[in-house]
């Protein structure tokens, strides 16, 4: 079992070559959208699913149930849950970085940050023991860092080449995407300094290797990390 763990800047490229890296490992591939769509249909899957128990499910069909295990330990469902977990574990697993709330200094918050990032420590390391995954984002390849069997890649670009890629991806002019991707990278400081306090979120420590998409072709940085995937299985990286 191999899971990649990819981070980085907003507009770099890492949600868009996790699609293509789990469809070439015959991997299951998560991030915030896959993650909203399981919260917000948790219900309703969940008994379609019911329904079709009389066939074996898809591995697809075997993934989405055990999503659906995580976001109903989490209390999505509105249901008491998992003591690891509390009602905001679901945006932090599904929302962009500048949308998630900033918590209110008092005493009382701060327990209440504490046992929020537990829970979320804990879905995601409960999501890297299913088969081969690829996750990207919400401090992945930092909270599994210490866990042998996951390839953590920094995803990084030039300034300009992000923004124009918010810009597309995303509908904007070029000075709406600079102000989006000013504010998502304050917001994932933000998010990092206050829950894992970290100063540098994309500090080479924290990586296997880093790639800068600006000077990388995305064809090339795929074929980095599956030939990196194949040097983990090795045992050539630590």
């Amino acid at each position: 079992m191999t899971v990649v763990a990819l981070g980085g800047l907003t507009g770099a490229g890492a949600r868009t070559m996790g699609p293509i890296l789990a469809e070439q490992m015959g991997a299951d591939y998560v991030d915030r959208l896959i993650l909203t769509n399981v919260a917000r249909h948790v219900g309703a899957t969940v008994e379609a699913l019911h329904q079709r128990e009389e066939r074996p499910p898809t591995r697809g069909e075997r993934f989405t149930r055990f999503l659906q295990r995580v976001l109903e330990r989490s209390a999505v469902t509105g249901a008491g849950g998992d003591p690891y977990f509390g009602p905001g574990v679901a945006a932090f697993l599904t929302e962009e970085y500048e949308d998630l709330p900033e918590p209110t200094v008092t005493r009382g918050h701060e327990l209440e940050d504490e046992k929020y990032i537990e829970g979320v420590q804990h879905a995601i390391s409960d999501m890297a023991t299913d088969e081969n995954i690829v996750m990207v984002g919400r401090g992945c390849y930092y909270i599994l860092k210490d866990e042998p069997n996951v390839l953590r890649v920094g995803i990084e670009a030039q300034i300009d080449d992000r923004v124009a890629t918010i810009a597309q991806r995303e509908r904007l002019s070029l000075d709406e995407a600079a102000r989006t991707v000013a504010a998502r990278d304050q917001a994932r400081m933000y998010f990092f300094n206050r829950f894992f306090d970290i100063v540098d979120p994309d500090a080479p420590e924290f990586f296997h290797f880093v790639i800068n998409t600006s000077a990388v072709p995305q064809d090339y940085a795929i074929k980095m990390i599956m030939d990196a995937i194949d040097a983990l299985r090795d045992g050539q990286l630590k």
